[in-house]
């Protein structure tokens, strides 16, 4: 069999040797001059592709209400499309600055349009679904999940079919079908009203947000952090082929997605956001510490322990992530911002620059972690985070059902099921006798 041109940059035999002392590294162990630029030009170029998507968030909710959520989502979709036909003829340039450059360039036009893309949506359904948004953001994200799942397999059996160019063309053709069918589906703002919207700074100038940013980023961090460490853990701890590794990611995508349904609709019956995020921080906690395992149980590493660890992951996280947009959208709501589509869209846009921010500190955090102390201490640490936060959304439930002016009561309006936030502060002032 033809070697390929990444198996003889590893080795010649398709993967990464692991444990092996690189040549570059000097004998006391000390990293090379060159080898810390290597981390630093990394750490930038990870911190570019975060930001390409994240620092979208601050002016694109803005630009819903001045072009509105249809046209944003269409155009982010077939931006998506068509950069991922691009994509697959780019193994026709030269190899070196020419393709580095022009993978840079398409990538970046496509994290636009899929930010663009991704806050229309939930600002769309947030809107038009007001009742069960949560329920079908529970639905979207089970797609979400086996986008995840059936990619790289797919994939793979694309490119060995038809090379670098088929599994591009294919999938810039399907997102472009769908771009299709959306064009005739999605109604047509018919209102042309342009209706005040309160801005980014009085959204996070709310503090009950800022406890509900601090989970997503957790979480968020949470399903990043594995994606660098866990292959080297498991080949390390049970020496699995890159197959049964596969699996095993397949396992934290799968119970996420497949929860997701769930816990939607278990938030827009019960309406317990919060608390919810409370239990997903928890068991993200608990998941943790039993992935190591943490040197604090004493425990000895074993696979089974290790499926269920990561099957208990992808529950939890789906359990904390899922219900942040409707207690973020309903917080809002309560503390004054008008219950209109650019409201939504300035929550959408958060939302999503949040779960950016986390996906890019969870794989930079934890594999310096993981290279400094060792993957079961950073999982450790990362457990710890979970708890952190699980206590401040409890102090802030507390503190907000309980205490003055954050306590919230749910109140029927002219049949609607919509709440309405009580100000006790103001009535605490008012006269005990009426005149």
């Amino acid at each position: 069999m033809a070697t390929s041109k990444v198996d003889r940059e590893f080795g010649g035999n398709g993967g990464i040797h692991y444990g092996a002392k690189s040549e570059n590294t000097s004998e006391d162990g000390i990293l090379t001059r060159s080898q810390k630029m290597m981390i630093v030009t990394f750490s930038l170029a990870n911190l570019a592709n975060s930001a390409s998507f994240s620092i979208l968030a601050p002016f694109f909710p803005t630009k819903l209400q001045q072009i509105g959520a249809r046209f944003m989502f269409l155009s982010g979709s077939f931006a998506c499309g068509y950069c991922a036909i691009i994509y697959g003829f780019l193994d026709k340039l030269n190899y070196g600055t020419e393709f580095i450059v022009f993978c840079f360039v398409v990538r970046s036009i496509a994290a636009v349009g899929a930010a663009a893309s991704t806050t229309s949506t939930f600002a769309i359904i947030a809107n038009t679904f007001p009742d069960y948004q949560i329920t079908i953001f529970g639905i979207l994200e089970i797609f979400n999940g086996f986008g995840f799942v059936i990619g790289p397999p797919i994939g793979g059996y694309l490119y060995e079919a038809g090379g670098f160019a088929l599994p591009f063309i294919i999938l810039g053709a399907f997102t472009l079908l769908v771009f299709a069918l959306n064009f005739f589906i999605l109604p047509h703002e018919s209102d042309n009203s342009k209706p005040e919207s309160g801005s980014i700074l009085q959204l996070l100038s709310i503090p009950s947000v800022w406890v509900t940013s601090g989970s997503l980023v957790a979480t968020s961090m949470g399903i990043s952090f594995i994606d660098p460490t866990l292959a080297i853990h498991l080949k390390k701890e049970f020496d699995l082929d890159p197959g049964a590794i596969g699996l095993m990611y397949i396992c934290i995508d799968a119970a996420y997605a497949l929860s997701a349904f769930l816990w939607g609709y278990i938030t827009d019956k019960m309406n317990i956001p919060k608390l919810l995020m409370i239990f997903g921080n928890i068991g993200a906690c608990a998941a943790y510490l039993y992935i190591g395992p943490s040197p604090l149980l004493d425990l000895q590493s074993k696979l089974l322990i290790e499926i269920s660890a990561l099957v208990l992951l992808g529950l939890s996280l789906a359990c904390a992530i899922v219900p942040a947009f409707q207690d973020m959208a309903t917080t809002a709501k309560w503390h004054g911002m008008p219950d209109n589509l650019a409201t939504y869209g300035v929550v959408s846009g958060v939302f999503n620059a949040l779960l950016s921010l986390g996906n890019f500190i969870g794989p930079t955090a934890g594999g310096a972690l993981s290279e400094a102390l060792n993957f079961s201490w950073a999982a450790t640490i990362f457990a710890a985070i979970f708890l952190l936060v699980a206590l401040l959304l409890i102090v802030c439930c507390l503190w907000e059902y309980q205490c003055g002016k954050g306590r919230r009561i749910p109140k029927r309006v002219s049949g609607n099921e919509d709440l309405v936030a009580v100000n006790y502060e103001s009535e605490e002032r008012s006269p005990l006798l009426s005149k």
